[in-house]
């Protein structure tokens, strides 16, 4: 019987990314006008293959822009944190957190289109352990694609909505360029790498207008 700890290596932007296939046509796109950004997020779930799945109940996202927009850094803060196994609930926390039922990772980001016209990001994890009820998982690395479903390319807001989906361990959008894609975990020091799927939504205010310059 396990219980969890994960250790989230997360790419995730305030942007997120769809797959692509190895013949779609992609391109380096950018945000400009904004230097930050932060905003709350839903209901969250962590799955490793195997495992309980981690659920948190909200979330916090800060997001920053550099290189011109192209790349930058997220962190997420994610409250409401458990896993159930057998019917018993345990709270989840990242090591070293003051709180036993809270998650807080940071991960990179980089944008490009997912197709002609559609925005997304590839987003890279930061390793980072999480433990439920005193048992280890690791997110042991890999990447994350999800989809800006708001603004539209060429479209002026201070809000980005970002979403990231998966169907149990294995993230909906895992392609791009022909490479795929996919956060990896493990129980314990010495257990198998598996698949893990990460499920989030959030919308993030700047203090300025921003523009996703897919050109």
């Amino acid at each position: 019987m396990s219980k969890k700890t994960m250790m989230l290596a997360l790419a995730v932007a305030s942007v997120t990314m769809f797959a692509l296939p190895s013949t779609a046509s992609a391109q380096e796109i950018h945000l400009e006008g904004v230097t930050s950004s932060s905003g709350t997020a839903g209901a969250t779930s962590l799955t490793a293959e195997g495992e309980p799945v981690i659920t948190c109940e909200s979330g916090h996202w800060s997001l920053s822009v550099q290189a011109g927009g192209t790349t930058g850094s997220i962190t997420f803060h994610y409250t409401g944190c458990h896993t159930t196994v057998f019917g018993i609930t345990s709270k989840c926390r990242t090591s070293g957190s003051a709180l036993d039922n809270t998650i807080h990772f940071s991960a990179t980001w980089h944008l490009n289109t997912i197709s002609s016209g559609v925005p997304g990001i590839l987003d890279t994890p930061v390793v980072t352990t999480i433990v439920c009820a005193g048992i280890t998982n690791t997110i042991t690395g890999g990447n994350i694609i999800g989809t800006i479903t708001s603004p539209a390319c060429g479209t002026e807001s201070t809000e980005m909505t970002t979403s990231f989906t998966a169907t149990g361990s294995v993230q909906n959008h895992k392609t791009y360029t022909g490479t795929t894609y996919n956060l990896t975990a493990k129980t314990g020091e010495s257990g198998t790498v598996k698949a893990a799927g990460l499920v989030s939504t959030a919308t993030t205010k700047s203090a300025t207008k921003g523009k996703l310059n897919c050109t």
